[in-house]
């Protein structure tokens, strides 16, 4: 984060990869000025509906209802990229549905994962 704001110094958390600005001291950065994409999948009963629909299409237990479905409010959780590979497979798989709905998600979370590959950055919920 250095090279994209000059002056400053970062302490980096190792599990998600938020920067704390260490110097100069008493900066306070705005969350959007430091994050790299912002996607809301929905609240607690869209969550619920996209994942039976995926169900239907990809069949019970899917990375996706796992990794990213299984909850409505799993505020915190991070998806590391040692599950982006299994992620984007059934991503894939999606492109073609006929629901605009479960396309739109997948549109959304696979350029999340573009995002979080570049960044060298896991998927945070919040």
């Amino acid at each position: 984060m250095e090279p994209e704001f000059p002056g400053y110094r970062f302490q980096r958390e190792p599990t998600t990869g938020e920067c704390e600005v260490i110097h100069p001291e008493g900066v306070d950065l705005t969350l959007d000025a430091v994050t790299v994409s912002n996607w809301r999948v929905g609240n607690i009963a869209h969550v619920g509906r996209l994942r039976e629909a995926i169900a239907g299409l990809l069949g019970e237990g899917s990375a996706l209802e796992r990794i990213v479905l299984y909850s409505g409010s799993h505020a915190g959780d991070v998806i590391d990229e040692p599950s982006f590979g299994e992620l984007e497979r059934e991503l894939r798989l999606l492109e073609s549905s006929t629901d605009a709905w479960v396309r739109e998600f997948a549109d959304g979370l696979s350029e999340l994962i573009r995002m979080a590959r570049r960044e060298k950055n896991p998927i945070v919920f919040v």
